[in-house]
């Protein structure tokens, strides 16, 4: 949990500098640039990255009390796939299904699947050009051949044709997803720059994006989220 806090202080840093990083972990002011769902996005993201079924479980009974949804609660955590790994979004969904147990929430909850075996290729290009535009062509332009299927086709068609064109989450809140899950794996600072980027293009503003990573500190309060 140590080692997650200084990577998410870390992220503080790549968004304020230095100067201000104490002000943030010091403060105690509510973090007022996030809604409920925002706040659930972060904290969700963060413990589907560390795989913390118990603590998925919990937040998940504090978010329906907010009047998140179930199914954007089930987003949240399966937007996190494609960066954290299959299996730790099933062991924090088996704390989120525990919750919503609790809640007496029928499962399962509706599909939101949008896309085919046929057409999530073609999907998935058109979101990654939307979020990245005329730079992701560059880049992907200069991945070599025998490395394009892994590292582009399987872009296209798993990270963003199965998951970003899913319904139940905005586009904004899946990118809001993707950089909480990012900050709390740390080792990724390239990747948390580049999402940072999309969030902000998306129109989360720099402040809601340090006030999530507030939210995610786990060291920042001994009170549940």
């Amino acid at each position: 949990m140590q080692a997650i806090s200084l990577w998410l202080a870390a992220a503080i840093v790549i968004l304020t500098g230095w100067a201000i990083v104490k002000k943030y972990l010091k403060s105690k002011r509510t973090q007022r640039n996030t809604q409920p769902l925002q706040k659930y996005c972060a904290l969700l993201s963060c413990v589907t990255a560390q795989a913390l079924p118990e603590a998925a479980e919990k937040i998940v009974l504090r978010a329906l009390k907010e009047k998140v949804s179930p199914l954007e609660i089930r987003e949240i955590v399966y937007q996190c796939a494609p960066y954290v790994g299959i299996g730790r979004v099933q062991e924090t969904m088996e704390g989120v299904n525990d919750a919503f147990k609790k809640a007496h929430i029928p499962l399962p909850l509706p599909t939101a699947t949008t896309v085919t075996d046929k057409n999530r290729r073609e999907a998935g290009e058109q979101m990654v050009m939307k979020l990245n535009g005329d730079r992701m062509k560059q880049i992907l332009s200069q991945v070599a051949k025998d490395e394009y299927d892994l590292r582009v086709n399987d872009l296209y068609d798993f990270c963003f044709g199965d998951f970003y064109t899913r319904s139940g989450l905005s586009l904004k809140d899946r990118e809001l997803v993707v950089f909480g899950a990012i900050a709390a794996l740390g080792g990724c600072e390239a990747q948390l720059r580049s999402h940072i980027g999309a969030n902000l293009r998306e129109g989360t503003t720099k402040a809601q994006l340090v006030d999530a990573l507030r939210v995610m500190l786990p060291s920042w309060d001994s009170r549940e989220p």
